[in-house]
């Protein structure tokens, strides 16, 4: 895709971090774009920002593991703009146990994560994009115009899971699911193209995700999250990349029609393109990891 302006784009998980930079990088280039995410006010400050700079949004409120509430999504998208040209699959979330474990925090192994932890996780990052290709592809395949889709994994997918398993094990399932999405539509020489975003360390809320879920705002908890969120800061200043160059590599991606889209070259040991490599080159020599 080489035109933007005047095109329609929705991104979920939108209120902050990589999907509202996406949101604010896709308006920028004269796109209309739908903001979506499950806390309503925060999407509220995220259109409204957006606004402010002349742009043409929408919030929907959405939670991404309900297909009922993508499907809503999608036809909001439909009623307000007429069609749809770029989906970004970005909403994903780190258990609580995993957020205190990204900032160095003592956490317990993932044995000992309950099953609702695991069911959560993989019902936004994982569900939640399964849900947006099952909604949102029958619409582009009968718009038959030029569309492409965009699904947020993560370095880790493609790493091995020296920690935060469950977000690991989620984010290599999106991987895998993104790769069989692009050689179906390419099967069927669709005008549809598919990236898999995936960055390594970025500078978003990722360690207290655990605040959108319910029973999780008390105030006790809210001040929790916003210690975690400096920590997680402190903890990726140095090599963390911002929003706003993860979009711009996205919108530079989806011109190039690139299916992997990795924003970070080498970083540090065991990230970057040395994890992957290394991963690969003992899978091909049956060496143990």
């Amino acid at each position: 895709m080489r035109e933007f302006s005047g095109k329609v784009a929705v991104v979920t998980g939108a209120a902050s971090g990589i999907g509202f930079a996406l949101a604010e990088r896709f308006a920028q280039a004269g796109m209309k774009v739908v903001l979506a995410g499950i806390n309503m006010d925060n999407i509220d400050k995220a259109v409204e920002a957006l606004r402010c700079q002349g742009r043409d949004v929408l919030g929907v409120q959405t939670d991404v593991a309900r297909p009922e509430a993508v499907d809503e999504l999608a036809q909001r998208t439909l009623d307000a703009y007429g069609k749809v040209h770029i989906v970004c699959n970005n909403a994903g979330v780190a258990t609580d146990n995993e957020g205190r474990q990204a900032v160095g925090e003592h956490s317990h192994p993932m044995w000992e994560e309950t099953a609702e932890d695991w069911r959560w996780a993989f019902d936004v990052n994982l569900f939640g994009v399964v849900n947006g290709i099952r909604t949102f592809v029958p619409i582009l395949l009968r718009q038959g115009e030029e569309a492409h889709i965009v699904n947020s994994a993560s370095i880790t997918g493609l790493i091995y899971a020296r920690r935060l398993p469950i977000y690991y094990t989620t984010k290599h399932a999106v991987v895998c699911l993104t790769e069989a999405l692009y050689f179906q539509l390419a099967q069927q020489q669709a005008p549809i193209h598919v990236s898999v975003l995936c960055p390594a360390n970025v500078a978003t809320r990722i360690a207290s995700s655990a605040r959108n879920r319910p029973g999780a705002r008390t105030a006790t908890m809210a001040e929790e999250f916003e210690r975690r969120d400096q920590a997680w800061a402190d903890a990726t200043r140095a090599g963390a990349l911002n929003p706003e160059a993860v979009a711009e590599a996205v919108l530079q991606g989806i011109q190039a029609e690139q299916f992997y889209i990795l924003p970070h070259d080498a970083f540090g040991p065991g990230w970057g393109n040395n994890g992957i490599r290394t991963r690969m080159e003992n899978i091909l020599a049956r060496r143990n990891p």
